[in-house]
This record gives C-alpha cells, sequence and structure tokens, in this order.
C-alpha cells in the first residue's frame, strides 16, 4: 500500500469521513454525503491537480470507480465494493484495497440496486460515466 493511500486509509477511519483523497501525503480533499456527489465536486474543484491522487471511501460502486477513473486516481481503498467497481478499477489499471467485496451495492432501501449504479452499468468510459452522473445529480 502507498504512503498516499496509507494516509487516506487511515483518516477516513479516523475523522469518520466518506471518503478521504490524498496526493503527495497531502490531504486535496474529504467528504461527508453518500454517493458520489462530493466525489464529483472534488474532481471539478481540483481538476488537473487530483491526478496521481490516492482514494480512501468508504463505499465503491460502479458510479464511484468510474469518477476515480476519470480523475486519474492512482490506486484505491474501500471498505465495502461491489464487483463491478473492482472489474472497472482493474480494467482502468487502478489498483484496489478493500474490507469487504459484494456483488453489487444496493439502494437505501436495501430492496434492489443503487440507482447511480444502475444508471453507469452499461457504460465503459469513464468521461461518459460522469457526464451520466453530473446529468442525473442536477
Amino acid at each position: 500500500m502507498s504512503r498516499d493511500l496509507e494516509l487516506a486509509r487511515a483518516i477516513l477511519r479516523a475523522q469518520d469521513k466518506a471518503l478521504v483523497l490524498v496526493k503527495d501525503e497531502r490531504v486535496l480533499g474529504t467528504g461527508e454525503r453518500k454517493g458520489v456527489a462530493d466525489l464529483l465536486a472534488l474532481a471539478e474543484q481540483l481538476g488537473q491537480e487530483v491526478q496521481g491522487a490516492a482514494l480512501a471511501d468508504r463505499v465503491v460502486g460502479k458510479a464511484a470507480a468510474m469518477v476515480a477513473r476519470s480523475m486519474g486516481v492512482a490506486s484505491v481503498y474501500a471498505l465495502l465494493v461491489s464487483q463491478p467497481a473492482r472489474q472497472a478499477l482493474v480494467r482502468g489499471g487502478v489498483p484496489l484495497e478493500y474490507e469487504q467485496l459484494v456483488p453489487v451495492i444496493l439502494n437505501e432501501k436495501g430492496d434492489g440496486p443503487c440507482p447511480l449504479e444502475r444508471l453507469v452499468a452499461a457504460i465503459e468510459d469513464p468521461e461518459e460515466a460522469v457526464r451520466v452522473l453530473r446529468s442525473f445529480l442536477r
């Protein structure tokens, strides 16, 4: 595990954040909310500065994985990751460490897939996924 990913993981756990981005042992940003809104906001805010950063996130579904790929993150750590997210990160050459692998990220009720996961299920291009997610979240 890289030093940046170790630091991001430690902050994620210690400060009870939803996500943490670290680059060159410096925190670029954190998120508090569920879903991908904070990750998308950080991608927009940080621009090219985020390339090569390490991302630690509580829950990584395919939506978050595609956003991470579009940002150019160097590595990802997740407490919970879905199989489609794992596949998307592997396809993009992004190293992944995780605590628990699940078939799919569930919606709030727990009775079906997360709406964001359904939205990007068939999308393989990270930039297209980001466009679709931003449009949906507006």
